[in-house]
């Protein structure tokens, strides 16, 4: 393997291992063993547990948000820009092992308080900053309608709303019956940020029409 790809093995093998066992009772020759490498090899790329825990949270959900930064300089509404990112960061909730590693930042955070800060930082400030930069940048709009403080708190909240969505829908999907599915409940909390609870809910005259 290139070192890279064998970098990328040994987080793909830790994400498998923290999950199944947990952080705390993990340990590298867990990771090592999965993987099928030395533990040495491990050191060769982490010097301990918890740097490896570090790097998977900033390797699997860092690198990911500076694609919505390009959003700031799009055309469109404030909807529309809006839509498109409450879309985009539900949709890589959705991808394997993004939610897995958020949960182990924040089960981690009384112990490896630098995991909140990578979770805070990598995804939540981002996302707090490119949602500022939009609304106030959103073409096809009178941006100055909105309070600047609005726009503050409401850039703060998005991001933890759609990451407590997310969280709770893999949390209780073996255990609620009645769940959605993933795409039935990224429309619900799209509707819900955009347009409140009657976005969520259908039209009386278009369901009787229909």
């Amino acid at each position: 393997m290139a070192p890279e790809e064998r970098r990328g093995a040994i987080l793909e093998a830790a994400l498998s291992v923290f999950s199944d066992l947990g952080y705390t009772q993990a340990t590298l020759n867990d990771v090592a063993d999965r993987v099928g490498v030395t533990k040495g090899c491990l050191y060769h790329y982490f010097e301990s547990k918890e740097r490896l825990l570090l790097d998977l949270i900033q390797d699997r959900i860092g690198a990911a948000m500076i694609a919505d930064a390009a959003l700031v300089s799009v055309d469109g509404t404030r909807e529309e820009l809006l839509r498109q990112f409450v879309e985009r960061l539900w949709q890589r909730f959705q991808q394997p092992g993004q939610i897995e590693v958020a949960i182990l930042a924040l089960t981690e955070l009384p112990k490896i308080p630098e995991a909140g800060r990578l979770l805070h930082e990598e995804v939540l400030a981002r996302s707090e900053q490119t949602l500022r930069e939009m609304l106030h940048r959103g073409g096809g709009c009178d941006c100055d309608e909105v309070p600047a403080e609005e726009i503050r708190r409401a850039a703060k909240m998005i991001p933890l709303m759609i990451l407590g969505a997310a969280m709770g829908t893999r949390l209780f999907r073996t255990i609620d019956p009645g769940q959605f599915s993933p795409e039935q409940t990224g429309q619900t909390v799209t509707a819900i940020l955009l347009h409140g609870l009657s976005g969520a809910c259908p039209d009386q005259e278009s369901e009787s029409a229909g």
